[in-house]
Formats: structure tokens, C-alpha cells, sequence
């Protein structure tokens, strides 16, 4: 799909008046201060306010920037890959299946893979800077999946620069690639003449006007069967009212400790509690990432993701990985941080047997054991019968969901995969 293809869908907003604008700039001018030196909030969100952040979230005409630079196919090295080509809107800003090997996406050089499956990044604008909750000892917040982007600003630079995506040499060569699109006046326009001059300063304008584009409505539009549901406008089938209600069963499903619904009634719920957790997930031994050269792999085939303690200043975590939403998960397989589950029936199955004595669905051993946590994850009390009915009801969190009684658009034109038992997360049979 060609970035004009898909702006064609998303009608175009009235600008902002000025004075947003204003304050918009004033904020991004502090982007650059440490994070560490900030305050931090007591706990997490766990459920979304009316906006994400209402003074950036309505400057339209920095957002509408934000939409150019995230389907411009020209600002890699070497040309032909956007934003848009790892997070199309599509498959909820996700990767498109047919795109990936074993959940791993190729960059601007297609001989080249990243480390992990690229995340939706539907629903990002909600999550609270980086903290770590005294009384859970886990750090929360952040975005990636090892949380090491403190804000939407850091994130939307970072694959710009990382050699397995886009693969830009530095800011100046971003820079010089971004002067020569057709959209480049429009930074004079916003951040005022010689905006693209100095390639410091543009990295800060290029970040806030990506980051805009993500807290716009187009990234969290709340609009999926569960929404409908909670606001009296549908109902669920009998699967899916099972579904959830093992979901929010504390003695079955649980799921509810970490993919919280918050406290108003499932309204406007982000399913994350974003804490990070280490499940003893299996390593995905099919990934390419383990053959890449040592440019971008230095560690070959003997590479342990280590997720939050790859961070020197976080040992202590080793293993553990943000809690994702769980918001149009039907659309984003593979699932996990390395894709190793194909499909949510999959996934569902871990969570039940992981931890159980004797190994009965013999998955594969942890890819980091210590510190692994058991007593809540991998030994849930599921029926088959519940699995299938929780799958259902996690299909209901697509957003764009089709009601014949109003005629509203209906969900992402993708088919969710059946629930599956058996992929790269399981011992191979012959052993």
C-alpha cells in the first residue's frame, strides 16, 4: 500500500489554533532533559483518560506531518521502507504476516532482521513514563518491549538509526533524505524558517510530529465489539461471554492481573498494567536473527534476550518483558516478544501448562529460567473449552468492528488465525 493508498482512508481534521501549537513546541523543547530526573507517578494507568494527552493529541497539523514522515518509503538507507512497512495500519500498526520470517521483520537491506517481533503500536500514546513500583519490584511503563523508550518521542527515533530497520547512517543523512520530500516545507510552516537546517533540532521537530501522529485517534480509536459491548450497543455471543468471564476469573483465567480492565467497568479498558514479567518463554529457535552476521548479531546462535536487563542499571530483570495490550491481538500474530507462539490458542496453552510438573504439553525449556514466575503464570485452571472461549472473546478487541445495525465500518480486512497447539515454542518430537 502506497503512503498516498493510505492516507486516502483517514479523513483529514480542521487545524488547531495557534496557541496549541505554541504550547505543543514548548513542550517538545524539554524532550531533551534526563528522563531519570523527572517525577514519576505513584502506579500504573490501567484504564485511558478521554485523550491521550489533550494538548498534543489535538495538534492536527503536526500529526497530519507526523502521517507524511510515517509512510515516507524514502527516509531509509537505502530506500523502501517506512514506518508503515513494520507498523501498517492494516494489521492494527503491526506487521503484515506475509512480511515476516518466523515474527521477525526485514529492514531497509531485506537481508537483514531485528531481534524481536515488532509490537502494535496501537494504544502506545497511554502508557506512563518509566518507573519502577516499590511494592511489585517491576518496572513499569515505557515503551518497546524492553521499555527502554521513556516517552513516544525516544521510541519514533529509534528505528530510524537501528541497522536491522532503517538504517540511516545519522541525523544528518536522515536529515538530507527528509529536505529533499515534498512535505519538507511544512516544518518551516510549523517550527519556522531553517527548521531542517540544523539536524539536532530536526531530530526534535521529526520526533514530536511522529509522536502527534501516534496519539491521534487513528491509533486508539476504541471502537471494537468489547467497546460496543461495554456501552450498551451489543452483546456478546455465549463463547465470548464466557470468554470473559474466565478472563476476569481469578480462580481460572486471571488475566485481569496484568491485562487490567481498570475500575470503569471495562470502559475504555488498555488490557495492560504495563509491568514487565519474566514467563520463562521458550526461545524461537526458528528466528532468523540468529544467523545474522555479527554486525548485527555479535552473539550468533549462543544470543540470550536478556528484555529489561539489557539495561546494565536494571540487572535484576533479566527475562522480563512489557505486558502488551491486548487490544486487536487477534490481528498481530505471531505473539510474544519473539514471536514464538503462532497463534493465540497457543499462547493460551502456555499460560496453562508452562509451569506444570512433568512438562504434559512439552514446551521448550526457558530461554532465561532465573527469576521466572510461576505462581501466577503457567499453571491456570483452563478447560479446552475455556481456551477457545477466551480466543473468541479477545477476537471481540478489534477495533473497527462491523454493527448491521448501524452500518459502521467493519474490522481490519485480516483473518485471525484458529486457536493452534504445537510451533516453535514446543520440543521437537524427535527428541
Amino acid at each position: 500500500m502506497t503512503a498516498m493508498s493510505i492516507h486516502a482512508v483517514h479523513p483529514r481534521r480542521r487545524l488547531v489554533p495557534l496557541v496549541l501549537l505554541v504550547l505543543l513546541l514548548a513542550a517538545v523543547g524539554g524532550c531533551s532533559r534526563d528522563p531519570a530526573s523527572e517525577p514519576r507517578p505513584s502506579g500504573p494507568a490501567s484504564e485511558a483518560p478521554t485523550t491521550p494527552d489533550a494538548g498534543l493529541a489535538e495538534s492536527v497539523a503536526l500529526a497530519d506531518l507526523g502521517r507524511e514522515i510515517f509512510f515516507d518509503t524514502s527516509l531509509s538507507n537505502p530506500p523502501g521502507q517506512a514506518c508503515a512497512s513494520c507498523h501498517d495500519p492494516r494489521w492494527a500498526f503491526a506487521t503484515p504476516r506475509d512480511r515476516m520470517q518466523a515474527g521477525m521483520a526485514p529492514g531497509a537491506d531485506p537481508s537483514r532482521l531485528g531481534m524481536r517481533n515488532p509490537p502494535t503500536l496501537m494504544y502506545a500514546a497511554f502508557s506512563p513514563p518509566r518507573h519502577v513500583d516499590p511494592v511489585r519490584g517491576t518496572l513499569v511503563g515505557g515503551l518497546m518491549h524492553d521499555q527502554r523508550a521513556d516517552s513516544l518521542e525516544d521510541q519514533a527515533l529509534r528505528p530510524f538509526f537501528n541497522p536491522a530497520e532503517m538504517a540511516n547512517t545519522s541525523p544528518a543523512a536522515l536529515v538530507e533524505r527528509l529536505r529533499r520530500a515534498s512535505y519538507a516545507r511544512r516544518f518551516d510552516q510549523l517550527f519556522g524558517s531553517g527548521a531542517l537546517s540544523d539536524p539536532g533540532s530536526a531530530m526534535q521537530r521529526i520526533a514530536a510530529a511522529v509522536a502527534a501522529y501516534q496519539r491521534s485517534e487513528e491509533f486508539s480509536p476504541f471502537s471494537s465489539k468489547f467497546d460496543a459491548v461495554m456501552e450498551g450497543r451489543a452483546t456478546f455471543d455465549a463463547s465470548e461471554a464466557r470468554g470473559y468471564e474466565a478472563f476476569r476469573d481469578r480462580n481460572r483465567g486471571n488475566c485481569v492481573e496484568c491485562h487490567s480492565l481498570g475500575d470503569n467497568r471495562g470502559r475504555r479498558a488498555l488490557f495492560t498494567d504495563f509491568s514487565s514479567h519474566n514467563l520463562g518463554l521458550p526461545p524461537n529457535r526458528e528466528s532468523p536473527f540468529y544467523r545474522m552476521p555479527a554486525s548485527i548479531n555479535p552473539d550468533g546462535a549462543s544470543f540470550i534476550d536478556l528484555g529489561v536487563a539489557r539495561d546494565p542499571q536494571r540487572a535484576g530483570m533479566e527475562g522480563r518483558f512489557r505486558v502488551p495490550t491486548l487490544r486487536n491481538v487477534a490481528v498481530t500474530s505471531p505473539y510474544m516478544h519473539n514471536g514464538v507462539f503462532a497463534s493465540l490458542g497457543e499462547a493460551v496453552r502456555f499460560y496453562t501448562t508452562g509451569c506444570v510438573p512433568g512438562n504434559p504439553d512439552r514446551w521448550a525449556a526457558p530461554e532465561v529460567a532465573a527469576g521466572r514466575e510461576c505462581r501466577k503464570v503457567g499453571r491456570l485452571k483452563l478447560t479446552a473449552r475455556d481456551t477457545a472461549d477466551l480466543v473468541n472473546f479477545m477476537y471481540t478487541l478489534t477495533d473497527g468492528w462491523y454493527d448491521p445495525a448501524t452500518g459502521l465500518p467493519g474490522p481490519m480486512q485480516v483473518e485471525p488465525r484458529p486457536p493452534i497447539i504445537g510451533g516453535a515454542g514446543q520440543v521437537a518430537s524427535s527428541q
